[in-house]
């Protein structure tokens, strides 16, 4: 989400009317949207209604059983700051990446499932080719006009709009521990058609558990859940065993899915009670203790017998804290398959920024023999209110614009995924009504963007044995 703005459960009210937008078959891409847009707009119509009525629709908190901070402490909650470096920082020459010398990467985990190691060498054969997996949050759970707590409707608004499913399936643990939701049948439908799996986590503070959840920036959780301190420790482990529980679900005839894991991103802000914060003068989670937290949570997960887990680390706009990202905070490339990174940037500034931070962030994937990504990114506060004048954003600020990127750094990154569409009125990818649809448009009939009816791409994960 942008940069820790909301919480799971807290988000604007989903629409309680479902107003499902079945794909339409078209003989071509250039057909299924026009074919699309009647049905949307008239989707649109149902859907403000339904908005001016519209509730939560997310389940009750499934951690009720703790102890929760007294009434009214959001109100008082804090702007939380901003580490940042004193200037951007910008790679050195361009990349020396060739194809001629091809490199198969490999997980970081010697225990790795087999279709683990698959997933792996698949994308590493992206970073020779200018093109990218496109990705979507909660694409087949939640949209403009439909939610989808059980996984079974095969709905999703990049389906709806261009027929295909995105490559990538986003989604957040949080909402499996805090909601109770479960997202077994949206990974199996995910795997059955062609797409990957990607998870972040946004846990509560374990310190503090309240409604402010994962930006409840207090105490000194870090070092207590490290300490194995009583409650901060058996609320985390708890937690976990919840997620291991969760993902060893994941299976179709006795294979196990593979799943990106992007743990405690974004810890260069001061959002999250993982980040850079302090309180009175002490660090809610230094240094030390967050690369150490990390690799306990790793570790913890890994002796459950799950192996079935690329991991991802993303820091929030690397380019502006370099320092932070990779030296103070890495968590060690022994540690992790992907660097990544999140953007969220105005419509004016957006080209700029992500072009620096994919640049920032594959040099180093480059130099330390790992996968680039963007783990999520977008204008800052959704596409909804953007004009025409941005129609074409997603093909010449998003896709083409790090796809064409002189140094020859972004062109390695593997994938982009896009944050998710909670309702009509706050969403991240258009349906083909909205102002933002031409772009989009062309990012699916380029060669940049790879969805999951890509059959070349198919044929790759295929080949390498991810089914």
């Amino acid at each position: 989400m942008p940069y820790g703005s909301t919480v799971p459960g807290d988000e604007e009210a989903l629409l309680s009317a479902e107003v499902p937008a079945t794909p339409v078959v078209a003989a071509n891409k250039q057909q299924r949207a026009v074919a699309l847009t009647v049905l949307c707009v008239s989707a649109g119509v149902l859907g403000t209604l339904a908005y001016q009525a519209s509730i939560d629709e997310r389940a009750a908190p499934a951690v009720a059983e703790m102890d929760v901070s007294e009434p009214g402490a959001m109100s008082t909650m804090k702007k939380h700051s901003e580490k940042t470096g004193s200037s951007r920082y910008t790679v050195s020459g361009i990349s020396s990446l060739s194809s001629s010398t091809e490199t198969v990467l490999t997980p970081t985990d010697s225990d790795a499932t087999s279709e683990t190691v698959a997933l792996m060498e698949a994308m590493s054969s992206l970073r020779y080719e200018s093109k990218f997996l496109f990705g979507h949050q909660n694409t087949n759970y939640i949209g403009q006009y439909f939610l989808d707590k059980d996984g079974t409707s095969g709905y999703s608004d990049v389906k709806n709009g261009t027929g295909s499913y995105p490559a990538v399936f986003g989604f957040d643990f949080a909402d499996v521990v805090e909601n109770g939701i479960s997202f077994t049948e949206h990974v199996k439908t995910a795997y059955a058609n062609g797409g990957i799996v990607a998870f972040d986590w946004k846990p509560c503070n374990p310190e503090k558990v309240n409604d402010a959840c994962a930006n409840e920036v207090y105490g000194t959780p870090c070092k207590k859940i490290l300490g194995e301190s009583a409650k901060p420790y058996s609320y985390y482990t708890g937690w976990l065993d919840t997620i291991i529980d969760e993902i060893k679900t994941f299976k179709v005839d006795g294979t196990k899915i593979p799943i990106i894991f992007r743990l405690f991103h974004e810890n260069t802000g001061g959002w999250y009670w993982w980040g850079v914060d302090s309180i009175d003068d002490v660090e809610t989670c230094s240094d030390e203790d967050y690369k150490a937290l990390f690799n306990f949570t790793q570790d913890y997960i890994h002796d459950a017998g799950v192996h079935n887990i690329l991991w991802e680390y993303a820091p929030a706009k690397p380019s502006d804290d370099y320092d932070s990202a990779f030296y103070d905070r890495y968590p060690g490339s022994d540690r992790i398959d992907i660097v990544a990174f999140d953007r969220y940037s105005t419509d004016d500034s957006y080209a700029d920024d992500v072009l620096s931070d994919c640049q920032t962030v594959a040099e180093w994937a480059e130099n330390h023999n790992l996968l680039a990504a963007i783990g999520e990114t977008g204008i800052s506060s959704g596409i909804q209110d953007e004009t025409s004048s941005y129609k074409d954003w997603y093909y010449d600020d998003f896709g083409k614009n790090f796809m064409t990127d002189s140094t020859s750094y972004c062109n390695q990154i593997v994938y982009a995924l896009a944050w998710e569409n909670a309702n009509e009125h706050s969403y991240w990818v258009p349906l083909p009504n909205n102002e933002l649809w031409d772009g989009f448009q062309k990012l699916y009939e380029s060669d940049y963007g790879i969805f999951a009816d890509d059959s070349d791409w198919q044929t790759t994960l295929t080949d390498a044995g991810y089914y």
